[in-house]
């Protein structure tokens, strides 16, 4: 296994790979409250858990991913739910892929934007190989979905998890937008400054079952 120093990254914060980019949300706080109608605390259902370069994520026959192969998988269902996997797919993909295949999921898994570019232009000088250690490993366990609107579709996702073997829970958040019917990560720009932050439970988070 070869595992460079970027190498380490995790979805918890992909900023630890490109510090000048990284990965989360713009500022949805003006927002209007999520729609009554709208299911924003079920976990997805049919969970099941796949490995993506040593890093556990969740997926879904119903909500996604349902399309594509390898760190580039995308697909997911127009809810609540489908944002959340695509959240956390998402930000896996652009944490562990490699040199070769990086482009390919930047397009795929994010929103064009000030964001992505900032993001493309600071991955560029870094490589990336192999597999995460279990020791630097997110253990995805819960979320909480801050927003959800319809017209148009976007989301905001905090998403929960340990790194290795710390029982430290951190929280992330990652906005999303409907995009080319699908939904993809909206990536801040370096001024921005989203990182992780530390909680102390998942008070108020939905939890995701058979997290390993």
């Amino acid at each position: 296994m070869t595992v460079s120093r970027t190498a380490r990254l995790t979805a918890a914060a992909v900023a630890v790979i490109l510090a000048a980019a990284g990965c989360g949300t713009d500022d949805t706080s003006d927002t209007a409250a999520p729609s009554p109608a709208v299911d924003t605390t079920s976990a997805p259902q049919d969970l099941q858990w796949r490995t993506v370069a040593g890093v556990s994520v969740p997926t879904s026959r119903t909500a996604g991913p349902t399309a594509g192969t390898g760190a580039a998988r995308h697909g997911y269902d127009r809810t609540p739910q489908g944002a959340v996997l695509a959240a956390i797919n998402g930000q896996t993909a652009l944490a562990v892929a490699d040199d070769r295949t990086w482009p390919e999921v930047v397009n795929t898994v994010t929103t064009p934007g000030p964001g992505r570019d900032a993001f493309a232009v600071a991955r560029a000088g870094v490589t990336v190989a192999g597999t995460v250690p279990d020791a630097a490993a997110p253990r995805f366990v819960g979320f909480e979905v801050t927003d959800y609107q319809l017209d148009p579709p976007t989301a905001a996702v905090s998403v929960a998890q340990t790194i290795g073997t710390d029982p430290q829970l951190y929280a992330y958040p990652v906005a999303l937008q409907w995009i080319d019917d699908d939904w993809r990560i909206v990536l801040p720009t370096p001024e921005d400054n989203i990182d992780a932050a530390e909680i102390a439970d998942l008070t108020g988070y939905t939890t995701l079952e058979g997290a390993s």
